[in-house]
């Protein structure tokens, strides 16, 4: 396993369910080695705060994956530049105020996301400057079914 930060591997943040695109996208993570290391970077900084694991659901996605899931033609995960995260045994709204209002974490967009039974059960967090123009940095939102994306004040 080869890491990426203290507690966080390449094979962890660019695994998937999708066993058929499991080795694809691990061949197309390598040129983004750079983006994938910062993205790890700042989970290891929400782990050491918390002082408990990250679970990471999604990190690097190549185009085909990000298809099959769903997801945003320009997400930044087919970059390596995001993750979709959550705390064990950590409450995601904690976590999501922490980040936003504290951390100190230069991210580009943190969304509080993939809600069931009306609770979050993700969080997605990506690269900020200089990965993402200053001016899409920090943004910080909510996602829910009845309203879709919805900023929030950080």
């Amino acid at each position: 396993m080869s890491a990426l930060a203290p507690n966080f591997t390449f094979e962890e943040m660019t695994r998937t369910n999708h066993r058929s695109l499991l080795e694809r996208n691990r061949r197309e993570a390598l040129p983004s080695m750079e983006a994938l290391t910062a993205t790890a970077l700042m989970l290891q900084k929400i782990r050491n705060h918390f002082g408990a694991p990250v679970i990471v659901n999604s990190g690097f996605r190549c185009e085909k994956l990000n298809q099959a899931i769903g997801g945003s033609v320009t997400s930044q995960h087919m970059k390596g530049e995001a993750a979709d995260f959550r705390v064990l045994g950590i409450d995601l709204q904690e976590v999501f105020d922490w980040i936003c209002q504290d951390s100190g974490i230069l991210f580009g967009q943190l969304i509080l996301e993939g809600i069931v039974a009306n609770q979050p059960s993700w969080i997605h967090i990506s690269l900020g400057a200089p990965w993402r123009p200053a001016e899409k940095s920090r943004q910080a939102l909510t996602w829910d079914k009845q309203n879709g994306y919805m900023r929030v004040k950080c």
